[in-house]
């Protein structure tokens, strides 16, 4: 009798072991379950973000840019001057280094101004897409994430040459908008840029244009007066 307690004690305590680690086990499962769906969600996020924060980007650019030129037309007029000497030939082109940096300026602050709306967004992806299998992708309801974004604005400005017609060439300012965003997601961060080029200036040049070109910049490397120099009056 005394053999069977000692018997059913020691398999009792052979039990409450095996019994602790099924425990654990299914403890164990769901936890390492949800950091490989997470691991897998984390791409689709960050390209989500990524995709709509340079989407949004690209439109406040283009709308706050066109509302700078718009609003400066006529320095953007004025900004070019073209020169001929006594035979009519052309001499030299200039541009407003006053106006160029006025209108670079303008952009620059105004488009940094507008992207802090973009500082704080919210990325919704549909559940059959964020789960990563293709055939669900686009399907069920969207699931929603936040992301910070932050930016940095960079303007300069160049210029083209282009033959438009005989003895006719279209001399063009531009202005190049260069934005850097930083996109932060839950997973991690990432950047992205936004490139885009306006033309600021443009004026027709009559006459056969020579090959000698002369470029003056300023001290920051940007347009500040540009002289086109053909070297034709003598």
């Amino acid at each position: 009798m005394r053999w069977f307690a000692v018997r059913r004690s020691v398999t009792k305590g052979r039990r409450r072991f095996p019994g602790w680690k099924r425990w654990l086990l299914l403890l164990l499962i769901p936890c390492v379950l949800t950091v490989m769906l997470f691991i897998r969600m984390y791409p689709v996020i960050r390209e989500y973000a990524e995709s709509r924060a340079r989407s949004l980007a690209e439109l406040l650019v283009n709308e706050t840019v066109a509302q700078v030129l718009a609003e400066r037309a006529d320095l953007c007029r004025s900004m070019l001057q073209v020169t001929y000497n006594d035979h009519r030939l052309l001499s030299s082109v200039m541009a407003d280094s006053v106006a160029v940096n006025t209108v670079k300026t303008a952009v620059a602050t105004r488009v940094l101004e507008h992207l802090g709306t973009l500082s704080s967004l919210e990325v919704g992806i549909p559940l059959g897409t964020l789960l990563g299998v293709k055939w669900f992708s686009g399907w069920g309801p969207a699931v929603h994430f936040p992301v910070s974004v932050t930016s940095q604005v960079l303007t300069t400005v160049t210029s083209t040459l282009e033959a438009v017609g005989i003895n006719q060439s279209a001399f063009r300012v531009l202005l190049h908008v260069h934005v850097t965003l930083s996109v932060i997601t839950p997973e991690a961060r990432s950047s992205v840029s936004v490139d885009s080029v306006f033309p600021m200036a443009e004026t027709v040049l009559l006459g056969e244009v020579p090959d000698n070109l002369t470029e003056v910049y300023g001290d920051d490397q940007t347009l500040l007066g540009k002289i086109f120099d053909y070297g034709t009056a003598e």
